[in-house]
């Protein structure tokens, strides 16, 4: 029988240890523009041989929206399905131009944190309201259930148990709490959603409320001749009765969200300059940090105790090697956004479908960076062009040589898929084989499967779901 047996080896191995200094540099390089000045805030209380070259010189937001951050919504499934039901709701006014820049300061953080969340709101109108103790105690467990949507996510039975009332006080307090505004909230599914807002506009007639309880499913597959048939009305009548429904909104806690534009600070532009196009940094929109005279001459004082000596000395080595890691991260996203200025010539003066294909693996080819760090560089990071303000992600992705050997990304099919979309006969929407088709007589080998993968992207729904009847 062998027993236990130990032994002892040895390998080399080779490992990349990086300095401080370049951990640094890569922490910086990775931070938007917010955080940065958050970061470089706690570095210069921490540190008095630093100094910004005015209190007033960090960023305040771009009072511009990104332009791709309006397309990004169309992605989100549920923002989709609010379009597809209601209006736009209309953005608060900006701050006048003839402010200055505190007074703006001022608006900007304000009014994003001044409005009351919908569960605040609903509490105000509890205590505003007549109802009983009892009552009142159990729609304030109530109001506690209801996410930001406006839907109530617990069941009578279950709120009953935790407050050790009655179903009957818990359905009577469920009552008063779906009588407050936003009209719809406290509703536990989409049909009951729906009936409350056209109850508050005493709009709720027999075929609405027949259609709400037991045909949202036909709606939601466009099978509306058929749901005409079944309600014994013309498809013209039915189309009437959409039309209301419509006007309301599935997710009636998003009248008190943030309706806010996503505000934000490029770093760095691309301007015309004569027949060609330039990256900069933006002028107000980077931080610049100094080394504080004072203390420097303070260095040079031979009275100084060897201890403070020290310390100054110790601090002054922290703050240039901060400046200097600053300065290379703004410098590593000019030369990635002047990549971009030389490849996207196209699309600076035509727009998203004239868009190349480009990788950030190209990019730090080209520059003679790891492709990590090209990521670390772009990630959150904003570059304002003639076509609008960007996202420098926005710029890499693969795509497609056409048959003229021209070049396009994959955003740019995207947006010639929409544009063929917006421009077919909604009666006879196009199918994704259709699409694919037309993109071929175009000279883009676009695959069926491709299409539809695209399609889905840009919030764009099936051919079926995109007909019109009537």
């Amino acid at each position: 029988m062998s027993g236990n047996q130990q032994t002892l080896s040895t390998s080399l191995r080779q490992e990349q240890q990086l300095s401080a200094r370049q951990l640094q540099s890569l922490e910086l390089l990775n931070l938007p523009l917010l955080e940065l000045e958050e970061k470089l805030l706690q570095a210069m209380a921490a540190n008095p041989l630093l100094e910004a070259e005015d209190p007033d010189d960090f960023p305040v937001p771009d009072a511009t929206p990104p332009a791709e951050a309006e397309d990004e919504a169309n992605y989100d499934a549920e923002a989709a399905e609010a379009d597809e039901w209601s209006d736009d709701l209309p953005l608060p006014a900006g701050a006048g131009g003839g402010e200055d820049e505190a007074e703006r300061r001022e608006y900007l953080f304000n009014s994003l944190t001044d409005a009351p969340t919908l569960q605040e709101q609903l509490m105000q109108e509890l205590a505003l309201s007549d109802a009983s103790p009892q009552v009142r105690a159990v729609a304030s467990e109530l109001i506690g259930s209801i996410d930001d949507s406006g839907y109530l996510r617990s069941t009578v039975a279950d709120l009953a148990m935790s407050t050790n009332e009655p179903v009957e006080t818990v359905e009577e307090a469920l009552k008063l709490v779906q009588s407050f505004d936003p009209p719809g909230v406290g509703c536990r599914d989409l049909s009951e959603c729906l009936k409350l807002q056209l109850r508050r506009k005493d709009a709720l007639t027999p075929t609405l409320e027949e259609i709400l309880d037991r045909h949202l499913e036909e709606i939601a597959r466009n099978r509306l001749p058929q749901l005409a048939r079944t309600l014994r009305i013309s498809l013209d009548e039915l189309n009437v009765c959409l039309a209301q429904l419509k006007k309301l909104s599935p997710y009636p806690g998003s009248a008190l969200a943030s309706s806010h534009s996503e505000f934000v600070a490029p770093e760095v532009e691309i301007i015309p300059v004569g027949d060609h196009y330039e990256a900069h940094s933006c002028k107000g929109n980077m931080p610049r940090l100094f080394l504080a005279e004072r203390y420097l001459k303070m260095l040079e004082t031979p009275e100084l105790s060897s201890e403070d000596r020290s310390y100054l000395r110790e601090k002054l080595q922290q703050a240039r090697e901060l400046i200097r890691a600053l300065d290379l991260r703004q410098t590593t996203i000019v030369r990635i956004a002047q990549v971009i200025a030389n490849t996207q010539r196209e699309f600076l003066e035509q727009g998203v479908e004239a868009l190349k294909p480009l990788t950030m693996r190209q990019v730090g080819d080209e520059l003679e960076l790891h492709e990590t760090t090209v990521s670390r560089a772009v990630a959150n990071k904003f570059v304002r062009t003639p076509q609008g303000i960007f996202p420098l992600k926005f710029f890499f992705s693969a795509g497609f040589t056409s048959d003229d050997g021209l070049e396009l990304s994959n955003r740019a099919v995207m947006e010639k898929i929409r544009d063929l979309i917006q421009a077919e006969d909604s009666s006879k929407p196009l199918s994704d084989e259709q699409l694919a088709q037309m993109l071929k007589a175009d000279g883009i080998a676009v695959a069926r499967r491709t299409v539809a993968k695209y399609r889905e992207a840009v919030g764009i729904p099936s051919s079926n779901l995109r007909r019109r009847h009537g």
